[in-house]
């Protein structure tokens, strides 16, 4: 029996010792390390890139963290992304997570740093929100207003 207590003690230590963050807490997020531009148009039943660029060297990042969710689903869906020189990418396609809108943001942890990307002007984290559109009528609109 006696050796099984330290264990027990060990585990109770190390989920207690584990800080849930709020990546909508403005106080945690630090600013302008992480850069995105959201892609323009999001075409329905296209695949597309989601991504971001950041100035943090590779072997200085814990995680990076796509959090995203179409209309469809009730929660965040939580990706890790793999970087390549500063480029994280995720690959979004509607086949696998169909929807009319999307709504994401990205997270990276970098030791104690927390960085997000979009924040507003006062650094607090706002989700990019995007609805799919239909390549025909879109590209229909645009010739009505180049005439």
């Amino acid at each position: 029996m006696l050796k099984y207590i330290p264990i027990i003690i060990l585990v109770n230590n190390i989920s207690i010792s584990q800080e849930i963050v709020n990546p909508f807490n403005e106080n945690k997020i630090l600013k302008y390390r992480l850069f995105h531009t959201p892609p323009k148009p999001l075409f329905k039943s296209q695949t597309h890139f989601l991504d971001f660029v950041t100035d943090i060297p590779k072997d200085s990042v814990n995680e990076a963290i796509l959090f995203f969710k179409t209309n469809n689903m009730e929660n965040y869906r939580e990706f890790s992304l793999l970087g390549t020189h500063g480029l994280y990418r995720f690959k979004y396609d509607p086949k696998i997570y169909p929807g009319k809108s999307i709504q994401y943001y990205f997270v990276l942890k970098s030791g104690p740093n927390i960085y997000a990307t979009p924040l507003n002007s006062q650094g607090k984290l706002i989700p990019v929100n995007k609805r799919f559109l239909d390549p025909v009528q879109y590209y229909m609109q645009r010739a009505r207003m180049n005439k």
